[in-house]
Formats: structure tokens, C-alpha cells, sequence
């Protein structure tokens, strides 16, 4: 076929939304700047064969185009081979360079996840979904789905978005500074995303039900029996789990969100940092989750999970130092693990049999804390600090502490006190 004819049937697909089997409406997403929206989106219009890179400052605008060239075929991917760019929301999963065929794919790719979970339930088919540059004439929708761009234009890319980048692909995509109620839902899946995190801490059953066992089974590939048996194995050797959230974002597709974040979590003398996507769809009227990604590799996660653990840890040291002035006893043996060691004393009983014997004669009179320090423990944290201390008698001394301390829901119970003289 020769150029003119190329560009003519391009053009003719393009602008009357027709392949071979008839009419083709694709999906035509409006992106919304919900708190949710991440700094920056990929969106491919592929009826325009444009690709816009959005940048989510006021106003969520593009802050630059390309001319691009989409499938040969219009209308959303479903098999294998059939010349066309699937629509949704997608993400890159690293770079390529390289490559054989410079014609057809220019100096580098940009490889995106095609097909994602809710693909998957859908039963599309293919694979080596790029979007990449090309080392002859861009042509309009010449390509077998990929996305394609000029090479100057993919290395403008490869300056401005990391691993991991959201792309929005669609027949059309626009973008306004409006509310059309995808802010209501935004909120509502974050606040979804911390009670799976926190039930996820708590080993409680809401984990489970958190999930479609249906539709999962299906993008995972594996029955939600086998999943479900492997966490309960999980959780019942763990002590104890602690998950922190960071930089959570979620993005509207066709028929489903998907929420993605950075996630640091804790179990014993297990720490990992690790990018994490989470799709949902409704199912009877309650979002369920129906799959799961990694996202890229990140770097340890372990000063910011400290970091966010500070204040928290200093509420409750606050707590247990008031709890040991006033004398509550009932307060104070609370804030310890029924097996916590003190010194050489083993247990709450104990702990509070040695403390009613000491309280009953001289009761505190002062207790100060210095700085603050805090490490990763096997058990939890260990909190280290300069600890000043005097009772009614007149005794004081001045002595460092260490507080091991591990998660209990939303708060903290020692397991380990120790106190050298200074």
C-alpha cells in the first residue's frame, strides 16, 4: 500500500469510527483533578492521535502534546492480533533501548501492562503493548497497537516521567478543573484502601471480605481459597504486622479504579518496601478489589515508616509517663504486653505487684524524657531515651532508657523495659 492510500484509510477509520465488524464507540474518559490525581498522566487520544502529557498543578493542564499514531484499527483491544490499542488505564513497566527493528520501534520503548487485571477477567488477549518511538515517517494509526512517536518526542518523555508512569488511553480523553463526581468517589476509595491496610495489620476477616473471590480467582490466575489460605498461614505465624501507606493515587477507567501507592511493611525481622496497584469494580453496589500489581522497584521506605512513627510513639510515651505519675495502676500495667519483661521481672503480674509494693510507700514525684531515638525492632521499635526520675521520698537518679515496643491496633504495648544508671 502506498503512502496516500495509507493516510487516506487511516484517516477514514479515524474519523468514522468503523472497522471491519461496524461501528466501534470507544471509551471517552474526562480526567478530573480529585486530590487522588497523581503529578502527572500520560492521556493518548487516539482519535485526535495525540498524546498529552498532563501535569497536575492548578490547573491540571498538558504540558506538552505529541502527534502520535495509534492501531491500524480503530476501537479497544479485546484479542490478540487484531491492530488495536487497548483503552484504560495502564502504567509503564520500565524502558527498553536497544532495539532490533529501528524502523518500527525507533530508539527506545517505554513497555506498558497490557493486559491489566480487569483485562484479564475480560479474557483480552495479546501482549507487547509499547508505547515507543519509530525510525521512519509517523503515519497515523500504522501501528499493530503500540503507541508511536517521533524519537525527539519519546526522548522528551523519557526527561520528564518515571518508572511506573500512569497512561490514560482512550478514543477520546479530555481533562477539566470541575468536580463531576469523581472526587466523592475518590475519597471513597482511599478511605477503602487504609481499612484494607488497617484490617490487613489486624488479620481480621474485613481483609478477606475486601475482596471480589470471583472476580480475583480470575485476574490471579488461581482460586481466592488458595490466596485466603496462604495469608491465614501468614497471619497465624505473625506477632504482629505494621503497614504504612505513602503517596497514594487512583485513577477512573473504564469500569473500574485503580489505586496505587507505596507501601512499607513490618512483621518480625521482615521490612520491605514495595509499589503496589489495587483495581476495583462495584459488585452488587460495594467496591470490591478484582486485582493486583507490583508496581517498579523502590528505594527502602525505612526513614519515612520511622518518620511517621515518631509522633505516634511519643503520644504513648506521653501517655505512659502520666499513667506512672499519677499512679494509675490500672492505666499503666494496660500499656504492657501480658508477657512483657522489666528489668528481670517477667509479665504484667509481676510488673504490677513490684510497682503497687513500691507506689504504696513513695509515690512519683517527677519523670522527664530526653530525645527521643527509634530503630526497627524484631518485636516492634525500640525507643531509646535519657530518662530523669524522683519520687515523694526525695530519691532520684538519672538513667537511659529502652522501650521495646510493638504495634497493638492503634497504639503500642511494651514488651521490653531496661534502664542503665548514668
Amino acid at each position: 500500500m502506498n503512502y496516500f492510500l495509507r493516510v487516506f484509510t487511516a484517516a477514514y477509520f479515524l474519523l468514522a469510527g468503523f472497522t471491519s465488524l461496524g461501528f466501534a464507540k470507544g471509551w471517552e474518559p474526562v480526567i478530573d483533578p480529585t486530590p487522588l490525581v497523581p503529578d502527572y498522566i500520560l492521556a493518548v487520544d487516539k482519535e485526535s492521535q495525540k498524546l498529552h502529557l498532563l501535569v497536575h498543578k492548578s490547573p491540571l493542564h498538558a504540558e506538552a502534546s505529541f502527534t502520535c499514531a495509534t492501531g491500524q484499527v480503530a476501537g479497544d483491544k479485546t484479542v490478540e492480533g487484531d491492530l488495536k490499542t487497548p483503552e484504560g488505564v495502564y502504567f509503564t513497566t520500565g524502558k527498553r533501548t536497544g532495539l532490533k527493528n529501528f524502523s518500527l520501534y525507533g530508539k527506545m520503548a517505554f513497555p506498558l501492562d497490557f493486559p491489566n487485571p480487569v483485562d484479564r477477567i475480560k479474557d483480552k488477549t495479546g501482549y507487547g503493548i509499547w508505547i515507543h518511538g519509530r525510525g521512519k515517517e509517523l503515519v497515523p494509526m500504522d501501528t499493530q497497537g503500540c503507541v508511536a512517536l517521533v524519537n525527539t518526542d519519546m526522548d522528551y518523555l523519557d526527561e520528564n516521567i518515571k518508572p511506573g508512569a500512569p497512561v490514560v488511553i482512550g478514543e477520546k480523553v479530555g481533562w477539566n478543573n470541575n468536580s463531576d463526581g469523581q472526587t466523592a468517589e475518590a475519597i471513597e476509595l482511599e478511605k477503602l484502601v487504609y481499612k484494607w491496610a488497617a484490617d490487613w495489620e489486624a488479620r481480621d476477616e474485613g481483609f478477606f471480605a475486601a475482596y471480589s473471590p470471583e472476580l480475583f480467582a480470575k485476574s490471579e490466575r488461581r482460586s481466592f481459597k488458595a490466596f485466603k489460605k496462604r495469608k491465614k498461614r501468614i497471619f497465624s505465624r505473625a506477632g504482629w504486622i505494621d503497614i504504612e501507606l505513602y503517596n497514594l493515587h487512583a485513577l477512573r477507567g473504564p469500569d473500574y479504579w485503580v489505586t496505587w501507592f507505596d507501601q512499607y511493611y513490618r512483621s518480625g525481622r521482615l521490612s520491605s518496601s514495595s509499589s503496589k496497584r489495587l483495581y476495583w469494580q462495584k459488585v452488587d453496589g460495594q467496591w470490591k478489589i478484582v486485582g493486583r500489581e507490583y508496581g517498579p522497584s523502590i528505594r527502602s521506605l525505612r526513614k519515612e515508616y520511622l518518620a511517621t512513627k515518631r509522633d505516634d510513639v511519643e503520644k504513648f510515651l506521653k501517655m505512659w509517663k502520666e499513667s506512672w505519675l499519677s499512679a494509675d495502676m490500672d492505666k499503666y500495667i494496660s500499656l504492657y504486653d501480658s508477657r512483657a519483661r522489666q528489668g528481670r521481672r517477667k509479665g504484667a503480674d509481676s510488673i504490677r505487684k513490684n510497682k503497687t509494693s513500691i507506689w504504696k510507700e513513695r509515690k512519683p514525684a517527677t519523670v522527664e524524657f530526653g530525645k527521643l531515638s527509634l530503630r526497627e525492632h524484631p518485636r516492634g521499635l525500640l525507643a531509646v531515651f535519657r530518662q530523669e526520675y524522683s519520687d515523694s521520698s526525695g530519691y532520684s537518679d538519672k538513667g537511659l532508657k529502652k522501650l521495646v515496643i510493638r504495634p497493638e491496633k492503634d497504639s503500642w504495648r511494651i514488651v521490653d523495659e531496661q534502664w542503665r544508671k548514668l
